[in-house]
């Protein structure tokens, strides 16, 4: 009862904060090469700087045991790269998609269709496979779990990264992110909360979703990918066995979402045209058979697993931008293309 009080509750925020603060890791990965706002970029830097401090205190303390993923190089590379790509084509991150299907964007219904096609289509479809295949090279790093704790190992040929060092390589991989925020110019024009505020909230949520997982003995935090594709193997095929506290969360997420966008004034019904939609629809197959083969999206693996310094996670979350940003500068192109060309003289 407890998990699903506390999944629901915590999700019915997120999906609310998510709404409110028109967090999209899509427009933040586009906006390191593409765009001046960095907005979006400042929340998701927040939620690490957070995040990667408190959750090591609480596992050094004993109260979450993180199972960080282990690293497949091929499968994120491949995955987070074709991920990055759909979320171009999407219009949007997996949370995004969500939490803009609430508010009636007809795009997004679609590709969240798409997403949850595609993660079928590379967990017991077609393509399995692919992902099987894909999985088979796996890397330990100096014989423990793949993490950037494990790296001083290789260089000092002992385990170097212990309890204390590990504080070392916490504090050499957040200065850099706090100096970043201490920078951040003063925002002039805001729609929705602050980045900052929607920083918080989300570091909060994460935070959340580790302790509450553990009480059930699910030794991960916040995702999307998992809890989709278990719920569609429920809806489909009757399979409960994936069904656990972020299905939960993520069954709230949309209500709360959708309250947000009524109280902002944002709901409305928006029908783009039939390319647009086909475009939609095949981004979010890219982005279901991508998460679902690098084993995480931007929040499985964007925030909750870099925030425990998970190299499996810092991989995949690479190649998802480098995605982004080709899949952008190849639309830019294209778009530009297109503009110059001279209109058909009239008859």
């Amino acid at each position: 009862m407890t998990s699903i009080v506390s999944g629901l509750l915590i999700g019915f925020v997120g999906g609310y904060a998510l709404q409110r603060g028109g967090f999209c890791m899509h427009t933040g990965f586009r906006s390191i090469a593409f765009e001046k706002d960095h907005s979006i970029l400042r929340s998701w830097v927040m939620v690490l700087a957070i995040n990667i401090p408190i959750l090591l205190l609480l596992e050094q303390l004993g109260v979450i045991f993180p199972a960080r993923p282990p690293l497949t190089p091929v499968a994120g590379l491949i995955g987070g790269f074709v991920f990055g790509t759909g979320m171009v084509l999407a219009g949007g991150c997996v949370s995004g998609t969500y939490y803009r299907a609430s508010k009636g964007m007809t795009g997004s219904i679609v590709a969240l269709m798409g997403f949850i096609a595609g993660g079928l289509t590379i967990t017991r479809g077609v393509l399995r496979p692919v992902r099987d295949w894909a999985l088979r090279l796996e890397i330990p790093i100096a014989g423990e779990e793949a993490s950037l704790f494990n790296l001083p190992s290789i260089a000092s040929k002992n385990y170097f990264a212990g309890p204390a060092a590990r504080w070392i390589v916490v504090a050499i991989v957040i200065i850099p992110m706090i100096i970043f925020l201490l920078r951040a110019p003063p925002s002039r024009f805001t729609i929705g909360w602050p980045w900052w505020l929607t920083g918080l909230v989300l570091s909060l949520i994460a935070i959340g979703a580790w302790f509450f997982s553990s009480l059930e003995n699910r030794d991960y935090g916040l995702s999307f990918v998992q809890p989709t594709n278990a719920l569609s193997a429920f809806v489909l095929f009757g399979d409960s066995g994936g069904v656990n506290w972020t299905s939960w969360f993520l069954i709230a997420f949309i209500p709360g979402a959708f309250v947000a966008a009524w109280r902002g004034g944002d709901l409305s019904l928006r029908i783009p045209t039939a390319g647009r939609l086909l475009q939609n629809l095949g981004g979010g197959v890219l982005m279901g058979v991508g998460a679902s083969l690098a084993g995480g999206c931007n929040i499985g693996h964007g925030i909750t697993g870099v925030s425990v310094l998970s190299l499996a996670s810092v991989w995949a979350t690479a190649t998802t931008i480098a995605g982004v940003l080709a899949a952008t500068w190849i639309v830019f192109r294209v778009t530009r293309q297109r503009a110059r060309r001279p209109e058909p003289a009239a008859t």
